[in-house]
């Protein structure tokens, strides 16, 4: 079942007075279930993309639907993980977490049972009550990613939640990440540089390429593939000249 659908977005910015096109005519759809990475160069407006979805920002033209549903400028139906985790150093990890409940005025002693069930899911049992500098930075990141779950979606954006992490903690990570979505059934668009990355993660990987920004392909991953496997290396290049 399609759960997301984009038709036609298009979105500008004012730049030293100016109006300057970041995106241009994206269409984007996306099935329930699915991990979809979205790859592309640094300015190309990937991010811009997911704040769109969020209804951080409303674009300029064009339509979003979820679960057939008009979303378009709408914030609140979909989870967003910035590439902060903008966790508040004086609250506990619990706290941080029941944020997007408190704001949404939920049941609070509902989610703070659904978070205990959650914690040794995330690897977080032993850090309940730990304020954020008293976490790891992959910690920080389960922390943050356990909060966007809390929002109570069926879809996550992920806007490069690794980046500021040490390599190896990255790939501890994603492998994490892989099986959390797994287990509990998420749909999941993750916004990233690092073609190994999507690689690992992805169902489907989509390429914007920018100047404005537009999405010009994508490549289904019917199975996973090995880092030494020639098939890997084969789509990295094919994915590396298509970013290029």
């Amino acid at each position: 079942m399609e759960i997301l659908r984009t038709a036609g977005l298009s979105k500008s910015f004012l730049l030293k007075g100016e109006p300057r096109l970041i995106l241009k005519d994206v269409n984007f759809g996306m099935q329930q279930g699915r991990f979809v990475s979205i790859i592309g160069s640094s300015g190309c407006g990937k991010s811009t993309f997911l704040e769109l979805l969020a209804g951080i920002t409303r674009p300029d033209a064009g339509e979003i639907s979820f679960k057939g549903q008009s979303i378009t400028g709408k914030s609140g139906f979909l989870g967003y993980m910035p590439q902060d985790d903008l966790l508040f150093p004086w609250l506990t990890l619990t706290d941080n977490v029941l944020l997007p409940v408190r704001i949404k005025g939920g049941n609070l002693q509902r989610a703070r049972i659904r978070i205990r069930e959650l914690l040794p899911v995330f690897g977080l049992q032993e850090h309940a009550t730990h304020l954020p500098y008293q976490l790891s930075g992959g910690l920080k990141q389960r922390a943050a990613f356990l909060r966007t779950c809390m929002c109570d979606t069926e879809l996550l954006l992920l806007d490069e939640p690794f980046a500021s992490l040490d390599a190896i903690t990255r790939v501890q990570l994603q492998l994490w990440l892989k099986q959390i979505t797994q287990e509990l059934a998420l749909s999941v668009i993750l916004v990233t540089h690092d073609i190994d990355e999507a690689i690992t993660l992805s169902d489907e990987i989509h390429i914007m390429q920018k100047s404005p920004g537009t999405l010009v392909d994508s490549v289904l991953l019917e199975q996973q593939l090995d880092l030494d496997d020639p098939q890997r290396v084969k789509l990295k290049l094919r994915l590396l000249e298509l970013v290029r």
